[in-house]
């Protein structure tokens, strides 16, 4: 866990506060390393020039989440652990249920713990990829059609996703999250509440912007950035208004943290409740779309498309700049970490501050949440060209 003071604060404000009826029940919170889950799951479908799948489903540990002192989390990770390389996890049997025509598992270990797995199918027919996903919440349609009146031309390949009602949650885990999620949301209010105090202030006070930035994003911020030791101190009206908004970020950030005695956070919850796919989802095409509805663009990857993964921080994160900017809470979990691109605190300086008028109560940031708790779109419908009767060599890699 990172040692800075702001740090510090934030966390101690989550334990002071108790924010959430989980961490009520349970005592002490346990943070995850920079706020990752311990475990990241995904789906990859990449479609072949000749209209075959290959699906792809990974798992990753995260290296530097410390479980022993929690024994339900390190019971959750050693479970999967074991699920993986015994081959009973959910996607061994949705893959063995598809009957693939080729298939490949692969895990690496550090320090001999399972780090991550990945399980890989090939499918040779479309109608196999709906049998995949026959006991999840999603709809799934693959079909490969010839073009009307073009005889030998290549043909069309169509997928359609429709996502249904989440059904990954226990009873138990929807009313926590529904308890918690009122809670939340007060604490999103007084935070907005606790920035547009301190924005204002700056506003005229703008010789101070320094170092009240320097004081609340703490070790988020790049070394050469920083301002002379010793001439960042504050007054204590300026250390009372950054307190308050560190505090109020502690209490946010609660929703990424785990409770003692618990396995997981508040978001990852969420996860279980709001979204219909069983992992994130990605798609990537052998060629430019015809039609594309639902889908984003992926931000690493050329011809591949993602879909959204509703949550609660997926949600608030979505909701950048629109009650406040600079967001700091955003901006801090963004650059706070081992691998995490530092701050530059004289461009955050630069950016220009504003506060939406009037702030949303806690009623009305918890209706916004909602909102964004749903699936950006009723459908996920591509069309692509294939051939089948492509002879381009098949491999795993991409």
């Amino acid at each position: 866990m990172p040692s800075d003071k702001r740090f510090s604060s934030l966390y101690n404000a989550v334990m002071r506060r108790a924010l959430l009826p989980l961490a009520l029940a349970a005592g002490l919170l346990v943070l995850t390393a920079c706020f990752d889950p311990p475990v990241r799951e995904s789906v990859h479908l990449r479609f072949l020039p000749n209209g075959m799948t290959v699906v792809t489903s990974s798992v990753d540990f995260d290296p530097l989440v410390e479980s022993d002192s929690n024994a339900a989390l390190t019971r959750r990770l050693a479970d999967l652990r074991r699920d993986l390389l015994d081959g009973l996890d959910p996607w061994t049997r949705r893959f063995e249920s598809a009957s693939p025509a080729a298939e490949r598992f692969s895990w690496e270990k550090r320090l001999g713990i399972v780090s991550g797995a990945r399980r890989s199918v090939l499918l040779d027919e479309p109608g196999k990829l709906a049998s995949l996903f026959g006991d999840t919440s999603i709809s799934v349609s693959y079909e490969v059609r010839a073009e009307e009146s073009i005889a030998g031309a290549p043909e069309i390949a169509e997928l359609a996703i429709v996502p249904g009602v989440p059904s990954m949650a226990t009873r138990k885990q929807r009313k926590d999250v529904e308890t918690a999620l009122a809670e939340w949301s007060a604490a999103v209010s007084r935070y907005l509440e606790a920035t547009a105090d301190l924005y204002g202030w700056l506003e005229d006070n703008p010789s101070r912007v320094e170092a009240c930035f320097a004081e609340l994003f703490g070790d988020a911020l790049d070394e050469d950035s920083l301002p002379p030791e010793g001439s960042a101190e504050l007054s204590p009206e300026e250390k009372a208004r950054v307190d308050k908004v560190g505090d109020a970020m502690g209490e946010v950030l609660g929703v990424l943290m785990i409770p003692e005695g618990q396995d997981r956070s508040l978001d990852e919850l969420s996860h279980l409740v709001y979204d219909p796919f069983p992992a994130p989802l990605a798609i990537q095409l052998p060629s430019e779309p015809l039609e594309l509805e639902g889908f984003a663009p992926s931000l690493s990857q050329d011809k591949t498309w993602t879909v959204d993964s509703p949550g609660l921080w997926t949600a608030l994160r979505s909701l950048e700049d629109r009650w406040v900017s600079p967001d700091p809470v955003l901006i801090y979990v963004d650059h706070e970490g081992p691998n995490a691109r530092k701050i530059d605190l004289s461009a955050l300086m630069d950016a220009p501050r504003r506060v939406m008028s009037p702030l949303p109560n806690s009623l009305e940031v918890r209706r916004t949440i909602e909102e964004r708790l749903k699936p950006a779109a009723s459908m996920y419908r591509v069309a692509f060209r294939v051939d089948p009767a492509s002879d381009d060599e098949f491999s795993w890699e991409d």
